[in-house]
């Protein structure tokens, strides 16, 4: 039996910088990842990457069909409150695995297996608190518990009726799947093992959320390199004179504009800058060459810059339209 599946549907151009994406599911043999997609290019898909190819109206189909009321699913973007939906919606497709999971394709891997341990898989029903990443065990039961109610609210049914954005997948607002899990003591584990990029930095700045604080933390800005390495992920950085590298599970790119410099394709190692992918100009990073190694790009961040403003806008706007619809319901 497989060990996972992560599910994907996505609607639209896949970003400019998917073909990477692809690279990072590649050196994951042990995973799989099953895409649904109207998304007809040319990708160069490794063997572990299924594509199923179709229409929003087919997946807004599928989720009208598994519900006995009438769901509101109108654009993509309410796809993440469905995610921790897909092992019940996507029953069909996971008789092999173990456990599914759903992830973005805004992100790139590293060594999945590293972090995703024999440990982890054997203890918990539930593993990752984020909407970007997380696994879930494959059982009948499992698959259904996202429709258990939360504070005795129905609150999946409210989810699926609304077009408003719970965040049902991840521990942003309170309306979240992992409140059911820790409501009824299921096992599910809340370590955020992410390379969350802060949105608001215009270098990285790596956010993880903290469970027992129910909030994210933002690591300051750091003058860091980002390696992927055939498959390893890992961040430089000097402290006290000394060089220091750390192994990432993944990094996650949300809101940021990513460009594929000339040659990351066919290259087995590239370095990650803030805006860009780009091939690594050393050999290897040592303590003396650290200085010399090109870690942020001007014209990407001022790019950035307006990416962030603009992007900034439009949530706090979906935010607020949120919050009236609720007042209103109320």
């Amino acid at each position: 039996m497989r060990t996972c599946a992560f599910i994907l549907p996505y609607y639209g151009r896949f970003p400019e910088y998917f073909p990477v994406f692809l690279r990072s599911c590649a050196a994951n043999p042990d995973f799989d990842w099953l895409i649904f997609t109207d998304d007809h290019t040319d990708y160069d898909y490794p063997a572990n990457v299924h594509v199923h190819y179709e229409t929003f109206a087919d997946m807004q189909q599928r989720v009208r069909s598994a519900f006995d009321f009438h769901p509101q699913l109108r654009t993509p973007y309410k796809l993440c409150d469905l995610k921790p939906m897909y092992g019940y919606l996507f029953e069909r497709y996971l008789a092999d695995y173990r456990f599914w999971g759903h992830c973005d394709c805004d992100v790139v891997f590293g060594r999945l297996s590293h972090f995703i341990t024999d440990e982890l898989l054997e203890r918990y029903d539930k593993i990752f608190p984020l909407g970007h990443l997380s696994l879930y065990r494959n059982t009948e039961e499992n698959n259904r518990r996202f429709m258990l109610p939360l504070d005795g609210d129905p609150l999946y049914r409210r989810v699926l009726e609304s077009e408003t954005i719970f965040t049902f997948d991840e521990s942003y607002l309170p309306t979240n799947v992992n409140r059911i899990y820790q409501e009824n003591g299921f096992p599910i584990y809340m370590t955020d093992l992410s390379g969350n990029t802060s949105v608001r930095s215009l270098t990285f700045a790596i956010t993880r959320y903290d469970d027992g604080l129910g909030s994210y933390l933002v690591e300051k800005p750091v003058h860091a390199i980002y390696i992927w390495d055939d498959g390893r992920l890992s961040r430089y950085r000097r402290r006290f004179g000394r060089l220091e590298t750390d192994e990432l599970m993944y990094m996650h790119f949300q809101r940021r504009r990513m460009r594929l410099g000339d040659g990351v394709i066919g290259s087995s190692r590239f370095k990650i800058l803030p805006g860009s992918f780009e091939t690594l100009e050393a050999e290897r990073i040592t303590n003396d060459n650290f200085s010399s190694i090109r870690w942020k790009r001007d014209g990407d961040l001022r790019h950035h810059r307006r990416s962030l403003w603009r992007g900034d806008i439009i949530f706090r706007l979906r935010r607020i339209r949120d919050i009236i619809s609720r007042k209103g319901r109320a």
